[in-house]
């Protein structure tokens, strides 16, 4: 039988549990990053910077994206470091100086390049695989994926309702009233 006592500690401990949770979850994402040093975190979060031409990106999703590009490849760091020390020794000042650059003709640094830029703008990590259960996909964001920015205007993030239960029905009046 449960008496109002147990519902109380019962009660107050899922309530602790939830606040601590996400104390919990940066631990865990901290310990995928551990053999990740400082530095690496920096050099990413700036070569993220410069491939995608951006003043300033979100510094946990940065994390996340190292910390799963590198559970998806044991050499990504050092490759990601690679091409960083790269852009730097040819003093590349934007993505089209790289693209154009004799060393963006490597297939491991095209590779790095797209799983950086990929990871910012599908929101994860990884390959899907169509009709399997599993594949190597992990979330990263998902209302914090950059390509929902260029038509932030007109298109809402998809799992967002623009209205109440079933809103669809009635098309809307105007592109702008939608």
């Amino acid at each position: 039988m449960i008496t109002r006592r147990k519902l109380l500690y019962s009660g107050a401990a899922l309530t602790g549990a939830g606040l601590f949770a996400p104390l919990w979850a940066g631990a865990a994402l901290a310990q995928d990053v551990s053999s990740a040093a400082t530095d690496d975190i920096e050099s990413f979060r700036q070569l993220s910077m410069f491939l995608l031409e951006r003043q300033s990106l979100d510094a946990a999703l940065s994390l996340r994206i190292l910390a799963q590009c590198t559970q998806n490849d044991a050499q990504f760091p050092e490759r990601m470091k690679t091409l960083w020390s790269k852009v730097g020794q040819h003093h590349l000042r934007s993505v089209s100086q790289l693209s154009g650059s004799p060393f963006y003709r490597d297939p491991v640094v095209k590779d790095t390049v797209q799983k950086i830029v990929s990871a910012w703008y599908l929101g994860y990590t990884g390959t899907p695989v169509s009709l399997r259960a599993t594949d190597g996909t992990r979330l990263v964001t998902f209302t914090g994926a950059l390509a929902y920015a260029p038509t932030a205007d007109a298109t809402v993030i998809p799992t967002y309702s623009r209205g109440k239960t079933n809103y669809w029905v009635n098309p809307p009046a105007t592109l702008a009233n939608d």
